[in-house]
């Protein structure tokens, strides 16, 4: 395969200044036998680089690739964002020549300043999805409530990996992977008791208050289980009280007929 990608027409002829690392499915723990393979081309020097996927599908060669610049990898890494750093850890270099790509994933070191940096905005994001939950809830807007719910799950399992001093995987391995991690073990039982509230979708919750709402109770339940395993981590966090919105309940007044459209006022008699 990684012959067959060096006679690309893109690549061809420049095979010196190119190195090719396999990441994508291939290179996580539930990689199998369907899993795609992805590879990543990086150029020293920035040359033809478009940073799109091309997909190959010649048997038996069925992959896709992507053309990215060693530079931006650095910039990547030194910003500490996930997709460098999984890839920095779990990439697997097909092809590097000149050992610059191996030079740059082995300097990329991600401190607990990091992982407490990127722990703030993640727990940040999931008090201000459970928020936005409780307005789809009092608004009726069973869409938003999932929407709500699934980037609540994904900002929570953020969270557990960042306890873990591990980057988060892409989305589609972000919840397996999670729940593979000490603190995603704890959250297992609040996970499926939410999971299972959400049969009162249809009913959006089954009641107008939100201290009797079953989903966004679940929801809240999620996350304290979450907060006291970063308190026992010894990262400071408030409590549930001081959460802005959530003292007020959802109450039929609050679920208001759209208002008449303006018109002309005719004059009496």
């Amino acid at each position: 395969m990684r012959e067959d990608l060096l006679r690309q027409p893109s690549l061809r002829g420049d095979a010196g200044r190119y190195a090719v690392v396999l990441s994508g499915s291939a290179v996580t723990a539930d990689a199998d036998a369907y899993s795609g393979c992805d590879l990543i081309v990086y150029h020293d020097g920035g040359a033809r680089v478009d940073g799109r996927w091309h997909d190959v599908r010649r048997p038996p060669h069925l992959y896709r690739y992507a053309l990215q610049d060693l530079d931006a990898l650095r910039a990547a890494l030194a910003r500490g964002d996930d997709e460098a750093l999984y890839l920095a850890r779990h990439g697997d270099i097909l092809h590097d020549p000149s050992g610059a790509l191996r030079t740059v994933l082995d300097a990329a070191v991600a401190g607990p300043e990091v992982w407490r940096r990127k722990l703030a905005q993640q727990y940040r994001a999931c008090r201000q999805r459970r928020a936005s939950l409780a307005w789809a809830l009092r608004r009726g807007q069973p869409m938003q409530v999932l929407d709500n719910l699934n980037r609540l799950l994904e900002h929570a399992m953020r969270c557990c990996h960042y306890l873990a001093g591990e980057p988060a995987p892409g989305r589609k391995w972000l919840f397996r992977s999670g729940l593979r991690t000490a603190a995603g073990r704890r959250l297992r039982e609040p996970m499926l008791a939410l999971f299972s509230a959400l049969g009162d979708l249809a009913t959006l919750g089954g009641s107008l208050q939100l201290q009797h709402n079953r989903i966004y109770r679940q929801a809240g339940m999620l996350q304290r289980h979450l907060e006291a395993v970063l308190q026992e981590a010894g990262f400071p966090v408030p409590g549930l009280a001081a959460e802005a919105g959530e003292a007020r309940d959802i109450e039929p007044a609050d679920v208001r007929a759209p208002r008449p459209r303006a018109g002309r006022v005719r004059p009496r008699g």
